[in-house]
C-alpha cells in the first residue's frame, strides 16, 4: 500500500514537471516569435523602399530616353537636300565645241571624276528627275567618246542624276537602232526606276545646255537644229 502510494506521487510530480516544460517551451517559442517579427519589420520596410527606389530610377530613365527622342531628331537625306532648283545655276548657254584630234577613254573618266560607271548625281542637291540616256552604238569609237566628252559635263550643269547607257551591236548584219532602244530601255529599268529616257543618237553633241534634258507630259524633240543643216529648225511630227 505504500509503494502504491509512492507510485502515484512520483507520477503526480512527472506530470507536473512534463506540463511546466510545454508552458517553458511555449512561452519561448512566443517569445522568439514576437522577436523575430520585430526584426523582419524594419527589414521588409527597407525592401519595399528599395524596391521603390529602383522603380523610380527606372521611370526616370524611361522618362528622359522619351524626352530624349521627343526633342533629337534624326537627320535624312530628304531634309538635310533640298530639291535642285528649276534651272541649274551652271547653265553657260551656247558653247562652241571643240574635239581634240586623239582622245582616250581613261582621259574622258579623268576629266570626270565623280562618274562611276556612267552614273552619276549632284551632291548639292536633289535632282528634280531621273534620266537615263539610251546611246545606240556600232563601230563610232570616235563619236561616242567626243560625244562623252561632253555630254557628262553638259549634263552635270543642269544638275541631272543620270546615267548613260551604250548599247552595242555586234557581227555584221544590218544595224537595227530601234531594237538597240528597245534593249537599251528595259536593261536600264533593271538598275533603277528611271524617270525619263532619252534616245541619243552616238553623232549629235548638244551645244547649248539650256536645252534639258528632262521629260515633259509627251515625248518631245530635242534637236532642233543641226550644224550640218545650217542650223534650219526642224519640223517633227508628234
Amino acid at each position: 500500500m505504500a509503494l502504491s502510494s509512492y507510485v502515484l506521487h512520483f507520477f503526480y510530480k512527472f506530470k507536473v514537471l512534463l506540463l511546466v516544460t510545454l508552458c517553458l517551451m511555449v512561452l519561448w517559442a512566443t517569445l522568439s516569435y514576437i522577436v523575430d517579427s520585430r526584426q523582419a519589420i524594419p527589414k521588409a520596410k527597407s525592401v519595399v523602399e528599395n524596391f521603390r527606389k529602383v522603380t523610380s530610377l527606372e521611370e526616370e530613365e524611361d522618362s528622359q530616353k522619351e524626352k530624349t527622342k521627343s526633342t533629337v531628331k534624326v537627320p535624312t537625306m530628304q531634309s538635310s537636300q533640298g530639291h535642285c532648283p528649276a534651272v541649274s545655276p551652271y547653265l553657260r548657254g551656247a558653247s562652241k565645241l571643240t574635239f581634240k584630234a586623239s582622245l582616250t577613254l581613261e582621259e574622258v573618266e579623268k576629266e570626270n571624276p565623280q562618274v562611276a560607271k556612267g552614273r552619276y548625281h549632284p551632291r548639292e542637291c536633289s535632282a528634280l528627275q531621273h534620266v537615263a540616256i539610251l546611246i545606240p552604238h556600232r563601230n563610232r569609237e570616235r563619236h561616242l567618246l567626243y560625244l562623252l566628252e561632253h555630254l557628262h559635263p553638259f549634263l552635270q550643269r543642269q544638275q541631272l542624276d543620270y546615267g548613260i547607257y551604250v548599247i552595242h551591236q555586234a557581227g555584221s548584219t544590218k544595224f537595227n537602232r530601234a531594237k538597240l532602244l528597245n534593249v537599251g530601255y528595259l536593261e536600264a529599268l533593271k538598275e533603277e526606276n528611271w524617270d525619263c529616257f532619252i534616245f541619243h543618237d552616238v553623232d549629235l553633241v548638244p551645244e547649248n545646255d539650256f536645252n534639258i534634258y528632262m521629260c515633259d507630259r509627251q515625248p518631245k524633240h530635242l534637236v532642233v537644229g543641226r550644224n550640218n543643216t545650217g542650223y534650219r529648225e526642224e519640223v517633227v511630227e508628234q
